[in-house]
């Protein structure tokens, strides 16, 4: 099974272009730049650069569940930064996705934006996107239908892991700290602390 790499992680910074973009259009954009674009309400949100904290981070969550697929020959792939759908002119960029391989075997030569629900979505908490982790995105993913959405939060006066798994179309949320072991829903063996992704 191939799995994507991590290259480059990005956070949402709050520069937003004026231009208005339809979901199709956004798919083929290319402004001449490398900058990644989230689409909100059909307008462009620019990415900047992470923190090597929020690098330190990504990496690890990624090697772990990279290794939690492996082990049980899970037909699925992570990726750092796909695109996820989530509304008629919205897609966002979630730092990590696990996928199920089926549902990319139709969508390779397309842009990589996912348009149906991923099994886990993945946002590490940066400081200007402290409400859209937990608020927007959160509702957003939760209108997709994403069964599982993690918010790690390394930069908070009260550092901790918050799990949300949707029931009857709701997220339920656990919380984790320190020496607590995860409990996710989608990797139900996986056996990690939640200082030890924090704390990477």
């Amino acid at each position: 099974m191939l799995i994507a790499k991590p290259t480059t992680n990005q956070e949402a910074s709050m520069i937003t272009t004026t231009q208005k973009l339809t979901f199709e259009e956004y798919l083929t954009y290319d402004d001449g730049t490398d900058t990644r674009y989230e689409l909100v309400e059909g307008q462009l949100v620019s990415m900047t650069p992470a923190t090597w904290q929020h690098y330190f981070i990504t990496h690890f969550i990624f090697e772990t569940l990279l290794q939690e697929i492996r082990r049980l020959h899970l037909p699925w792939m992570i990726f750092v930064e796909p695109g996820q759908r989530t509304g008629v002119s919205t897609s966002r960029i979630p730092d990590l996705a696990v996928i199920p391989t089926q549902q990319l075997k139709a969508l390779k030569s397309r842009s990589a934006v996912s348009e149906s629900p991923v099994l886990l979505a993945i946002e590490v908490v940066s400081p200007s996107l402290i409400q859209d982790d937990y608020i927007t995105k959160r509702d957003e993913y939760q209108a997709t239908g994403i069964p599982e959405y993690w918010v790690v939060d390394a930069i908070s006066d009260d550092p901790r892991i918050t799990i949300h798994t949707l029931h009857n179309q709701v997220y339920e949320l656990q919380v984790f700290r320190d020496a607590e072991l995860l409990t996710s829903p989608t990797l139900p063996e996986l056996k990690i602390a939640a200082a030890q992704i924090l704390n990477a």
